[in-house]
């Protein structure tokens, strides 16, 4: 298969990854062997999370990163509280379902970051918890979750963590230097900008190496982990063009700035984005303090039955601009994301498109 090969070695600019040899890339051969080294050599770097930590890529979108992440971490008999304020948060509910895990739910309000006071209430009265499952940045309405005050309470009182982080890894700050963090999923589309099909798990060298029982045999980190220990092969076929992809997506992002400037640039757009769709009444669901530069749902000062937000999604179409639906039924309400190679003109248009639908109302 025809795909981008560079050097194990870094590169200085992007143009020379662009560049780089173009050749074919059997997947069981040296020169895979040193591209998927290189990866997980350049993700532990953004993590920046230290010597205790390895990065465990897996084919397959951000879920199958994060019930790898459960199914192959999660300790034997012991039970998990899974802290939910959206669909994500539900999802791992139903990963742990599945597999019959142990776990308690704890649901709290989908507009408001998980209360810390809440999982205090909650271990008080459930002892036997051992560890907590949750989501960085909720996508499903654009809510950043307090990762960090949640490490601490789980710290004080023993509790081992385990975060989704698709779309805040590389661009919020994790302290994988926390003993209570265990495992941290994400992805390859989002914040490092790279091609979808690739998850990846950082987690805890002591975990992978501790056996367990085996509860799947493809999303299996522990054999992954040990596969690339020995050999440094993959044990399924992998993605190979996608793999390459990311590998020179975060070589840009680290000539770009790292996560400083990826941050400082969705600030950008994100600001740009609402205070254009203000002019035209249309305002976050949430306040801002509650989110992040990410994704954010916003509310059509409208009746659905004068513009809907399905009938604007509809209509932006045809401007070929795409937004997201909203996971709020309740209110007349869609979503736009702000990550990814987006430029000032997109913004302007997505604006001057949505202008000129209001206006034909």
């Amino acid at each position: 298969m025809k795909t981008a090969l560079f050097t194990p070695g870094p590169s200085n600019t992007s143009d020379r990854v662009r560049a780089a040899l173009t050749c074919d890339i059997g997947t069981r051969t040296p020169q895979m062997k040193a591209l998927t080294q290189r990866l997980r050599q350049q993700i532990a770097e953004v993590a920046n999370c230290g010597g205790d930590f390895s990065v465990v890529p897996l084919q397959g979108s951000g879920t199958f990163a994060v019930e790898a992440m459960l199914t192959s971490l999660l300790p034997t008999g012991e039970s998990c509280l899974i802290l939910v304020n959206g669909p994500y948060g539900e999802r791992m509910v139903d990963i742990c379902q599945i597999y019959e895990l142990p776990h308690h739910v704890l649901y709290t309000d989908p507009l408001k970051p998980i209360s810390v006071t809440d999982v205090v209430d909650y271990l008080e009265s459930h002892p036997d918890i051992a560890s907590l499952a949750l989501i960085h940045f909720e996508t499903g309405i654009g809510i950043l979750n307090p990762l960090a005050a949640l490490l601490e309470l789980a710290e004080q009182r023993g509790k081992s963590v385990f975060v989704d982080s698709m779309s805040a890894f590389g661009l919020l700050p994790i302290s994988f230097t926390s003993p209570a963090l265990q495992a941290v999923a994400a992805s390859s589309n989002k914040i490092l900008h790279g091609a979808p099909g690739l998850g990846f798990v950082i987690a805890r060298s002591s975990a992978l190496e501790q056996p367990r029982l085996r509860r799947t045999l493809s999303l299996n980190l522990q054999a992954q982990y040990h596969g690339f220990q020995h050999d440094g092969m993959w044990r399924f076929t992998p993605p190979v063009q996608v793999i390459a992809a990311l590998s020179c997506a975060i070589s840009e992002y680290m000539q770009q700035g790292g996560q400083a400037a990826r941050l400082r640039r969705y600030q950008q757009i994100a600001s740009r984005v609402i205070g254009g769709l203000a002019q035209w009444g249309i305002q976050p669901l949430v306040t801002e303090i509650y989110g992040a530069p990410v994704i954010t749902t916003f509310v059509l000062p409208f009746s659905s039955n004068v513009l809907s937000a399905r009938l604007l999604s509809e209509r932006l179409l045809s401007y070929q601009l795409v937004i997201y639906p909203s996971q709020v039924s309740e209110v007349n309400s869609f979503r736009i994301g702000f990550i990814g190679e987006l430029t000032d003109h997109d913004v302007d248009r997505l604006i001057a498109a949505i202008g000129e639908i209001v206006s034909d109302i």
